[in-house]
């Protein structure tokens, strides 16, 4: 569905004299067969979900699978996480989030930063040729799921695993750090920046600084992470 068509709505359910330029709002619709979950931010739709009635509700959660065969003709693979139905893995969704150019959005949408500290170790970059042999027959790995099964088809993973918070997205398998690009002010992208590289995340992990980080003190970033990391 259209960004803008789901604007529409969601001003059509609040009436036409509500201000969508300011805050954050969560707008929910519930209906007999699905729910819908709305997340707007100063104007902007950050998040759009529906959850149909009857349907597994595990999007979002994560699994240790084994993989039970390899589809070169797709470039995925499927893997057992303990459903009816295999899951569904691209290769392109096995690549770490840090080495996916093919990732959408990600460049656009996430300013990648230098992590502070020792300098980033170079590796062998990470393409979908080598996830074959990285994840053959009977490997094991964890999953997440990203979109639940539907008819006869099993759910939809990825290896690229992300826990969000208020403030801030951990990435546990992946030690990237960014911030987001809908923070254009200049001044208030160096400060965060500033605060990012001095937070304490455990090596090999990563995060990203949500839009909502603007104007936020760093203790709300190292109270979100401590959360995070506890989670995880």
């Amino acid at each position: 569905m259209p960004i803008s068509t789901v604007i529409k709505r969601i001003r059509k359910l609040f009436g036409a004299t509500t201000n969508f330029n300011e805050g954050i709002r969560v707008v929910v619709n519930t209906e007999k067969l699905e729910q819908r979950v709305a997340v707007v931010e100063n104007g902007m739709l950050e998040e759009y979900t529906i959850e149909r009635t009857g349907t597994q509700h595990i999007v979002g959660s994560i699994y240790k699978g084994r993989v039970r065969n390899l589809e070169q003709g797709l470039k995925a693979m499927f893997v057992d996480i303990g459903l009816e139905k295999n899951a569904f893995l691209h290769f392109w969704d096995a690549i770490p989030a840090a080495d996916n150019e093919e990732e959408e959005g990600l460049r656009d949408e996430i300013e990648p930063i230098e992590r502070g500290g020792k300098p980033k170790a170079r590796k062998k970059k990470i393409t979908a040729k080598d996830i074959p042999g990285l994840y053959p027959v009977g490997a094991e790995l964890l999953v997440q799921v990203t979109k639940g099964p539907i008819g006869n088809k099993g759910p939809r993973v990825t290896s690229n695993i992300s826990l969000p918070g208020r403030f801030l997205v951990l990435m546990p398998l992946n030690d990237m750090f960014g911030i987001s690009r809908k923070i254009d002010e200049q001044k208030e992208r160096d400060r965060l920046r500033k605060i990012l590289r001095k937070l304490n995340v455990p090596e090999g992990m990563g995060v990203i600084m949500r839009t909502v980080c603007m104007g936020k003190r760093a203790r709300y970033f190292v109270r979100d992470l401590a959360m995070l990391v506890k989670q995880w």
